[in-house]
């Protein structure tokens, strides 16, 4: 029995059908692709790179709680890791597959995507789309009438604290973190929600603030999100491979602005060398160098501290960051150490240190 038709018109199929979330899911939803173009960047390789996981296996024990004679290898692939890469200066030292995949495989984003979006909101503050962080949403979105939407400004949606009810926890059909990932119209979707209380006093993590995003990024540059993305960061990063983005479905053609982006890890890599080099690709500034800096910084004076703008802070003190998603998906951006790690699974790893731990053996 063909399932599809169902799948494509029922969000209630969905939910049903397609209940547990897995990094396969891009097969399930409708796509819009994104190009690559040449020239291809490809990262130079370093044959010393393994050593380092060797020297890792002799502390992997005390960092990772993994049993005594568990290898690095053996620890990634328990944890279900799919890929593991590591780079610095500039240079891939570590490249390993698990789990079935290999270089070309593609990985599912899931909440790593928000850092995408991040980018393109500074992108789009430095083309001058967008006049400010602190623009209420309203000005782009009109259609927004009840009172509490003029109280939102695009900071409080990069921020997480719209103040927008969103219930998170669980997985019933209720629920609003099921109802976003399985919507058939996130426009819809999104313009229903509800005030749960001011904008600005609490960070709470919330997935409508996304897909508003993408309809002022929608508004403002005229096209899909996917067509910036390819014209602002996939093409001028000379992405080795295309890639695609998830929609809530063909009528409605929205990116699943959330969790959907596509590719192969090698690819999501350059998006986190990106970010090392402070949004200069090869003598090109992509991002400007300011947003960098401001949407990954916490201020002394900040209300929370382990959050910016659609990336996370580690408590380090170090400059840290990284993107983060559903499975144990992350970029690792460490400035400090010129290194990034990057992990997609499917499944979460045990005990994040490792992954911080890491950073020290290069």
């Amino acid at each position: 029995m063909n399932l599809k038709p169902l799948i494509d018109s029922s969000y209630l199929a969905r939910y049903l059908l397609l209940n547990t979330v897995d990094i396969s899911d891009h097969q399930v939803f409708p796509e819009r692709e994104i190009q690559n173009s040449n020239p291809t960047f490809h990262f130079s390789s370093e044959e010393n790179g393994y050593a380092n996981l060797t020297t890792l296996n002799q502390v992997l024990p005390s960092i990772a709680h993994a049993h005594q004679n568990e290898t690095i290898d053996q620890f990634l692939a328990h944890n279900g890791t799919v890929a593991f890469l590591v780079i610095q200066n500039d240079k891939l030292i570590v490249e390993k597959y698990y789990n079935g995949y290999d270089h070309s495989s593609i990985c599912t984003s899931f909440s790593t995507v928000k850092s995408f979006v991040s980018a393109m909101i500074g992108i789009a503050l430095q083309e001058k789309l967008l006049r400010g962080l602190d623009d209420p949403i309203t000005h782009y979105l009109s259609e927004l009438k009840a009172p509490h939407w003029s109280e939102i400004t695009l900071r409080h949606l990069v921020s997480m604290s719209s103040g927008l009810k969103y219930q998170s926890n669980g997985f019933l059909p209720w629920n609003d973190e099921p109802r976003i990932y399985y919507s058939l119209d996130l426009r819809g979707l999104a313009r229903d929600s509800v005030k749960s209380e001011p904008p600005g006093l609490h960070f709470h993590y919330n997935n409508y603030n996304l897909v508003l995003l993408g309809m002022i990024l929608e508004r403002v540059t005229g096209g899909p999100v996917s067509h910036y993305l390819q014209e602002k960061i996939w093409k001028p990063l000379g992405m080795e491979f295309p890639a695609s983005w998830s929609l809530d479905s063909q009528q409605c053609g929205m990116e699943k602005m959330e969790s959907g982006l596509n590719a192969r890890a090698v690819d999501f890599a350059k998006f986190g060398r990106l970010y090392l080099r402070r949004g200069d690709w090869n003598g090109r500034q992509i991002i400007p160098e300011h947003w960098i800096a401001e949407s990954t910084t916490i201020e002394p004076t900040a209300k929370w501290t382990n959050y910016k703008y659609l990336w996370w802070i580690p408590h380090s003190g170090q400059g840290r960051f990284m993107a983060v998603g559903n499975l144990g998906q992350f970029i690792y951006v460490a400035p400090d150490k010129d290194c990034l790690i990057l992990r997609f699974g499917r499944g979460k790893p045990r005990n994040w240190q490792l992954f911080s731990a890491l950073t020290e053996l290069f």
